[in-house]
């Protein structure tokens, strides 16, 4: 299986492109003026755990915790047979 990244930027934008196996598999923007938290790596402490939910919250240093379902960070294992 072959990756490639290709990455394009501008003063004003990052464009970013994982391509796998000659297919476009993830592709990400990032403008000038606009900040977003989703796809960013951060260092936090787990304050409450939500167990029926599958979810906790998660301080990372902002004004209220972060919400991370189980989802979020683990891929679901398919069948060994695919």
């Amino acid at each position: 299986m072959s990756k490639e990244i290709y990455i394009s930027t501008t003063p004003h934008e990052t464009r970013l492109a994982i391509v796998e196996d000659e297919q476009l598999a993830e592709i990400y923007f990032e403008r000038e003026n606009e900040y977003t938290l989703a796809g960013s790596i951060y260092n936090g402490k787990v304050t409450r755990v939500l167990p029926g939910m599958q979810s906790s919250f998660v301080d990372i240093g902002l004004e209220r915790d972060a919400f991370l379902y189980v989802t979020d960070f683990m891929e679901e294992q398919g069948d060994a047979a695919d």
